[in-house]
């Protein structure tokens, strides 16, 4: 008589493993089965899930987290998938994983389901990754880039259109559009993410615009940034300003997008062949050519003594 799979995966998880305390205080319970049930696993026993979407981990925090779990137990199972006897790999709960194992500690409470396929289809893994996105939301956040980098793949997994991947995530349509303008923009800006030294989202979504629009201004932009680490007071204003600004054909200096401004032709010099030069009113000269054509000019009085002078140099003649 054959074995099934599940009775298989009882059988190793009511083995007790040996040099396992006998009892336990009521913290930490035994285990019972692989069905969604409270478990108490050993620690080496566990691995974490390569696919799920945190990337970097909190020194910091871990190293307080296990300070707790030393002094204080664990208050929160995390939830584990078997991958094999006695073998297991992480769903939710990798930083109390690991802080388990800097504590020390030899066993771990944990939510245990039972084998899933070797090969998970793109639908379950974006269930999958939904799930554990949801899960860091409600306890320590992903970052930024983590974040955009989840919705990325989440959309691509699940096959879904915008809208409806959106609100699997808990997110609007237009928090998953800036998600997704950051996450096909170029790498330059996608640096700024993960280095933390840009992370307000409007933000990135200008200079991933303003980078198709003038280059050279946003990538100097952007390594000023990723320099400093300081984003400029009012960037999010200035950096939409310029985008729409280009967008409009505006001259705005130091881009190469700039508005054509229409060209004005001077007017053609007009050549006056003088025939007469009469005093048409006091400080006003007329002078008028064979054709009847006339051009006053107005001069100081101050010139009065010199006219004669004027008219000798420009007309040979006096006036």
């Amino acid at each position: 008589m054959s074995i099934s799979k599940k009775d298989k995966l009882k059988a190793s998880l009511q083995t007790t493993p040996k040099n396992e305390p006998q009892a336990q205080t009521p913290s930490k319970p035994v285990v019972v089965e692989a069905n969604g049930q409270l478990c108490r696993l050993l620690v080496s026993a566990i691995k974490p899930d390569p696919n799920q979407p945190r990337e970097k981990f909190d020194p910091k925090f871990i190293e307080s987290l296990a300070r707790k779990l030393q002094t204080d137990g664990q208050h929160q199972p995390i939830t584990v998938v078997m991958t094999g006897k006695n073998q297991y790999k992480i769903r939710n709960g990798e930083n109390r994983w690991r802080a388990a194992t800097q504590a020390g500690l030899e066993y771990i409470d944990a939510i245990v389901y039972e084998y899933e396929p070797e090969e998970l289809t793109a639908t379950e893994q974006a269930e999958i990754l939904r799930k554990q996105k949801s899960d860091n939301d409600d306890r320590r956040p992903l970052t930024p880039w983590e974040d955009i980098k989840t919705c990325a793949r989440y959309l691509t997994l699940s096959g879904k259109q915008h809208q409806e991947a959106a609100e699997d995530l808990d997110l609007s349509k237009a928090e998953l559009s800036k998600r997704l303008k950051i996450y096909n923009g170029p790498e330059e800006i996608q640096n700024l993410v993960r280095a933390e030294a840009l992370t307000n989202f409007n933000t990135l979504g200008s200079l991933v615009e303003l980078w198709k629009l003038d280059q050279e201004f946003a990538e100097k932009e952007a390594k000023k940034i990723l320099e400093t680490g300081k984003v400029p007071p009012g960037a999010e204003q200035k950096l939409a300003a310029r985008v729409k600004a280009l967008k409009n054909g505006e001259d705005v200096s130091g881009s190469r997008a700039k508005k054509e401004q229409p060209k004005t032709t001077a007017p053609e010099p007009t050549t006056l062949s003088a025939k007469t030069v009469n005093v048409a009113a006091k400080g006003v000269l007329e002078i008028q050519d064979s054709k009847g054509n006339a051009v006053r000019l107005k001069v100081p009085r101050s010139w009065k003594k010199d006219w004669e002078a004027i008219g000798e140099a420009l007309f040979g003649g006096k006036l």
